[in-house]
């Protein structure tokens, strides 16, 4: 088994390359990389997929076999903790996978009922939703709005901006986000919206 950058360090051989030509191939720097290799640093999505464009790789490859396996728990008390003392008038997104999760982000999102005119727009990635409380109103740019009750899920490739409405004037609506790592997640002005981390 190994680390991601042994990983990254072993393409690199198996392919042939020297430090510089991928620094130049991938438009990154020497000593990023160096340190990437010696797992001394962190990387984004974003670099990672340059890294697999150069060796022409599929991301999903990079991961195989690499060694940290780590579980990452949230407790139900913990969430019924979170909607207790919650703002009920504010959209709020709360982590359920780690912050630097490469991958995916699991997210327990609450948006208050439609009077408070809060939403959650999509964009650059795709997500999965369960609802879990409440009526959900997706719409989708260019088609009609689809709604989803409790138990219902959508799959959704969102570039252009696909937005989560409550359709409820009374209830809030909690939803489970299951989302690519590229997603962006925007208020109704285009802002990013912050993520908590349920402790």
């Amino acid at each position: 088994m190994a680390t991601l950058g042994q990983k990254l360090r072993e393409l690199r051989h198996q392919k042939g390359y020297k430090l510089n030509e991928v620094a130049e191939g991938a438009d990154l720097s020497i000593s990023f990389i160096s340190l990437i290799e010696r797992d001394k640093a962190s990387i984004s999505v974003e670099n990672l997929n340059k890294l697999a464009n150069f060796y022409n790789v599929r991301l999903f490859q990079i991961f195989q076999d690499i060694e940290e396996e780590e579980a990452f728990i949230v407790k139900a008390d913990q969430v019924l903790d979170w909607n207790r003392f919650s703002p009920s008038d504010q959209q709020n997104l709360f982590l359920l996978s780690p912050e630097d999760n490469l991958t995916f982000k699991a997210i327990m999102a609450q948006i208050p009922p439609a009077p408070h005119n809060k939403v959650i727009q999509l964009q650059k990635g795709e997500t999965f939703i369960l609802v879990k409380q409440g009526e959900l109103l997706i719409e989708l740019p260019n088609k009609k709005p689809i709604r989803l009750s409790v138990g219902d899920s959508a799959h959704l490739t969102s570039f252009k901006g696909t937005v989560l409405k409550n359709a409820s004037d009374d209830e809030p609506l909690n939803l489970l986000i299951v989302a690519s790592a590229t997603t962006q997640h925007l208020d109704r002005q285009g802002n990013t919206l912050s993520f908590s981390e349920i402790s």
